[in-house]
């Protein structure tokens, strides 16, 4: 089952300048550094400038609500951005929620999704999505095909990309909790 329709991978896919990505680090504050040992991949936020990111957002935003008042997950906000990776290209398993300074020293990211827009994918073309657990064993494998996606929790699920051999782009974005 497809968490996009054909048309919404379409706009947004329409919505990716071809060169008007940046390359994505490592760290953050002070600390962001590029490391292409570690990930190939290039970014660029979402914001509501461009209709199909504005109703995208607005999606989320609806799923947002609806997992606070079914779950109680406390989500404040979502942040996403466009990940494109060139054939080849990787981002070796991390988790993605950094620890807060905060009295609680609890992550801001909870919940993360990656949505995908590939346009005729197969299973040749690699650029798998891959899941652990924290003892080390693999819990998933997606492959990146349009309108699919996955959702799991930020700092319980280790995960990487794998080398595709033609050109991937995704969503990913984080649910996220107020910080303290």
């Amino acid at each position: 089952m497809n968490f996009l329709t054909a048309a919404q991978v379409e706009a947004l896919q329409g919505a990716v300048p071809a060169g008007g990505l940046a390359p994505a680090g490592v760290g953050r504050g002070g600390a962001l550094q590029r490391d292409d040992r570690i990930r190939g991949d290039s970014i660029r936020w979402l914001d509501v400038e461009h209709v199909a990111e504005r109703e995208y957002l607005a999606l989320m935003d609806r799923l947002r609500l609806s997992l606070n008042q079914r779950l109680l997950l406390g989500l404040f906000d979502y942040e996403a951005h466009f990940a494109r990776y060139a054939a080849g290209d990787f981002y070796q398993r991390h988790v993605d929620a950094f620890r807060q300074t905060g009295l609680d020293n609890k992550p801001r990211r909870v919940l993360t999704s990656v949505v995908y827009l590939n346009a005729q994918w197969t299973s040749a073309d690699g650029g798998e999505l891959v899941v652990w657990d924290h003892a080390g064993n693999q819990v998933l494998r997606v492959e990146p095909r349009a309108g699919a996606a996955i959702f799991f929790m930020s700092d319980e699920f280790p995960h990487e990309v794998l080398p595709a051999s033609r050109e991937r782009l995704s969503i990913a974005g984080w649910f996220r909790r107020r910080g303290s």
